[in-house]
């Protein structure tokens, strides 16, 4: 009995804690930096962002001070609003500093961090048996000697780092995307690209630890000597599944090296997509069998990935993509677990393989107006209607996500909602449409697609005659 009331004052101090919790506004005239609102919190309290850049003193080299804290922009969930909530370190410090042994209570959420500067931990740096929580952030553009993005050192430190991008950082030594020194880190469902290293273009582990890498894509990295996506040496202990490596570059091995300077290394690879296969996880020179272990589970494919636009740093998977419903037929779905973009794990009969988990479109019916478009008429409009199936509301649709035809990007510039008939008109820029269409003759087929307010996504095409005066 005497346990039963123990837990229950525990609870109690909890939502008094929770109820009590402190919401502080950046930037605001009495805290004009990040560092100041920080300073001002107790444990539990939030700081909101507001969108645009914070750079100077304050709004760099920020340090949570061990306080259970979240520091979040206005709404993490949002990418147009998490890229327009930018940290501007200059080149002079990095954006956060964890060192006073924060937990997962300790949170960074919705932020771009870029133009750091750090000799360990260009954005962010972890040690001292610190372990906080970041999740949906953008880190791009950051630089240091070790871990151009991210740095997690320490034996007793175990950050979880969700739902981010990590592109285009740099390392002088190693790891253009991470730096893991003797730390146990989850990295999950992130987009790994465009980082730049000698050794281990996205992620450089060494030193006891187990770092743990889930449902990731890493694409796009390079090293100028060795391991263009992961550098595992020294004692580290690896375990990486689910995720999709494909597309780094290096000298020597574009996509894994495995090395044992000073302690038996070894690296465990379930449910991957791997370009090059098994034969291109390599294993470092002096590398002995019994110091060097590759663990080549179940799973594991080497199949393009097929990627959208992977040179545009889109890494959605095409309908076509082996990846889709390629992961663990026993994984377990952890609740509210999301992908990348927020969207459901698991969305087909199995777990995909890489940040993205694939959802397919819901058909709709669409039909534009006129039938026959004379690129050198004039006036103001195309018209569209947009219909779902019955089971989906018209009301749903987010209005902003639409467009004719996704590469070209145009939008409505009026919309109305027809609930009895369940259909919405859109009209579009007869200008930018004849742009648009401006090589084209004959019959063509556009395509509309936008998003639910739940993210779901929907496509629809219909066919119109292309002609110039006079045909």
């Amino acid at each position: 009995m005497k346990h039963k009331k123990i837990t229950i004052c525990f609870l109690a101090v909890l939502i008094a804690n929770s109820a009590l919790a402190a919401v502080y506004h950046v930037p605001t005239e009495e805290y004009t930096t990040i560092q100041s609102a920080i300073d001002a919190c107790q444990d539990f309290d939030t700081v909101v962002i507001a969108a645009g850049i914070h750079s100077g003193p304050g709004n760099r080299g920020v340090k949570f001070n061990g306080k259970a804290i979240t520091v979040r922009s206005t709404d993490p969930t949002d990418p147009q609003i998490v890229n327009s909530t930018v940290i501007d370190c200059e080149g002079k410090d990095r954006g956060f500093i964890f060192y006073m042994g924060e937990n997962a209570d300790s949170k960074v959420a919705g932020l771009t961090i870029t133009n750091g500067y750090g000799l360990v931990g260009g954005a962010i740096y972890s040690y001292n048996n610190s372990s906080p929580l970041i999740t949906n952030c953008v880190v791009k553009n950051n630089s240091a000697v070790r871990g151009g993005g991210i740095a997690c050192t320490n034996g007793n430190s175990y950050p979880v780092i969700t739902n981010c991008q990590i592109i285009a950082n740099s390392a002088s030594f190693g790891g253009g995307g991470f730096y893991l020194n003797g730390s146990s880190p989850t990295i999950k469902n992130c987009i790994i690209s465009g980082n730049v290293a000698p050794e281990g273009g996205a992620i450089y582990s060494h030193v006891p630890g187990n770092p743990l890498i889930v449902n990731c894509t890493i694409s796009g990295n390079v090293a100028s000597n060795s391991a263009g996506a992961i550098y595992c040496y020294d004692s580290s202990n690896l375990s990486i599944s689910h995720s999709i490596l494909w597309g780094d570059t290096a000298p020597y091995a574009s996509e894994i090296m495995v090395g044992n300077m000073g302690g038996p290394t070894s690296i465990q690879i379930s449910y991957c997509d791997i370009q090059g296969g098994e034969q291109n996880v390599k294993l470092a020179d002096g590398c002995t069998a019994d110091g060097c272990t590759v663990e080549w589970g179940e799973g594991n494919i080497d199949s393009d990935p097929c990627f959208v636009n992977p040179d545009n740093n889109d890494y959605h998977l095409l309908e076509e993509s082996p990846c889709i419903d390629a992961g663990d037929p026993e994984f377990v779905l952890g609740p509210d677990e999301t992908d990348i973009d927020g969207n459901p794990r698991v969305s087909g009969e199995k777990i995909d393989i890489g940040a993205d988990e694939f959802v397919a479109s819901i058909p709709a019916t669409v039909k534009i107006m006129p039938k026959t478009l004379n690129l050198e008429s004039s006036g103001n409009w195309i018209s569209c209607t947009i219909q779902l199936p019955s089971e989906y509301g018209i009301g749903d649709i987010d209005t902003e996500t639409i467009v004719l035809n996704e590469n070209e990007e145009i939008g409505p510039v009026w919309s109305r909602t027809n609930q009895e008939a369940n259909k919405l008109l859109v009209k579009l820029s007869r200008y930018q449409t004849q742009q648009m269409l401006n090589d084209v003759e004959g019959l063509v087929e556009l395509t509309v697609s936008g998003e639910l307010i739940d993210g779901t996504k929907f496509e629809g095409s219909d066919t119109i005659r292309v002609i110039k005066r006079g045909q």
